[in-house]
């Protein structure tokens, strides 16, 4: 089902390591590409940290998405794509509701944007296997399910 507006999250050159990385971009590709037939909009979150400084190769959105110059990309310098980035004003300005999100990492940046747009008032989702993270003292996929568990019927719409 595609929602009013695809949120897509840090998938940039510096976090290429994640798991699944490629196969995660590819699938985003996908969605991006289904969003865009619809005619709905598209919105790309770029981190920039110690780790992401602007304006270097790490930094940058990869170059494998498809992205359009008539895309919107918001920066943003904190775990949240709402803080100080714009990004609600620009939703409700655009009366855009229901935003689908994707990338990475879902236990920061992914978990942030659907819980902060769902205390917000919008109606987040998020569709299995289009975010991913790095492995840490649990398996990524244990992350992935227990978030996914977490986000059901509280913060989002878990889709297929």
């Amino acid at each position: 089902m595609i929602k009013d507006v695809l949120l897509v999250i840090d998938v940039q050159n510096g976090l290429s390591q994640a798991v699944g990385f490629n196969k995660v971009a590819s699938k985003i590709n996908q969605r991006i590409d289904a969003y865009r037939q619809a005619g709905r909009p598209i919105v790309f979150m770029q981190n920039i940290d110690d780790e992401l400084s602007y304006g270097t190769t790490a930094s940058q959105l990869v170059a494998e998405l498809h992205r359009q110059h008539s895309d919107r990309v918001l920066l943003k310098y904190h775990s949240d794509s709402f803080f100080e980035t714009g990004l609600a004003d620009y939703l409700r300005h655009q009366k855009l509701t229901s935003i689908e999100v994707c990338g990475l990492q879902t236990e920061y940046c992914i978990d942030t944007a659907i819980r902060v747009g769902h205390d917000l008032g919008f109606h987040m989702a998020i569709t299995h296997g289009l975010h991913t993270t790095f492995d840490a003292e649990i398996s990524t996929q244990q992350m992935l399910i227990h978030h996914e568990h977490i986000w059901a019927g509280s913060f989002a719409e878990v889709m297929n």
